[in-house]
Parts: structure tokens; sequence; C-alpha cells
């Protein structure tokens, strides 16, 4: 925080009320939201999560968890999703 707190002191009035009400729009939100997804998406799409295989081309991908938790996993071939799915089935069914 005390990078954010220097650059804060730094700005004009002008500079101020400007963010103040990109905040109060939810618009600075929606940035680091959008940054935090390209950041995870870059991650998730180096490797394959089953076979440790990096990754090249689209792969097969899914976006899988609860509304607010989701989750996105690329697959470097179907028998590698096969596997995920199978393996989240089971988990499913000892709970």
């Amino acid at each position: 925080m005390n990078r954010l707190a220097k650059l804060i002191e730094g700005l004009d009035e002008a500079d101020l009320k400007l963010i103040k009400k990109d905040l109060e729009m939810g618009n600075l939100d929606r940035l680091v939201k959008k940054k935090l997804e390209e950041m995870q998406e870059k991650d998730f799409n180096k490797i394959c999560p089953v076979c440790q295989t990096p990754l090249e081309g689209e792969g097969f991908t899914i976006i899988f968890g609860p509304k607010d938790l989701r989750k996105k996993a690329t697959f470097c071939a179907t028998d590698c999703l096969e596997y995920f799915l199978t393996k989240i089935k089971q988990e499913n069914k000892n709970h």
C-alpha cells in the first residue's frame, strides 16, 4: 500500500476528484479485476495441469466452480481433460 499512498500524495485536486469518481462508479474495481484475470489467464495457459506439458496452441479450456470462485484450466489434449473431469466426478461422489 505504500506505493499507492505515495502515488496518491503526489496527485493534484483535479486528479483526486477523477479517481474518487472512478472509485464510486466501480471503474477501478473493474480495472483491477480485469488485470488480475489477464495475469491468471497467462499463468493457467502455460502448462497442462494434468501432465505438466507446456501448452502449444489453444488446447482445451474449461471454466468451472461456483460463480464467485470461477477457475479456468486449459489442457493439452482430450485425454488430460477426461482424466481431470473423472477426478472431479470422483471427488464430488465422495462428498
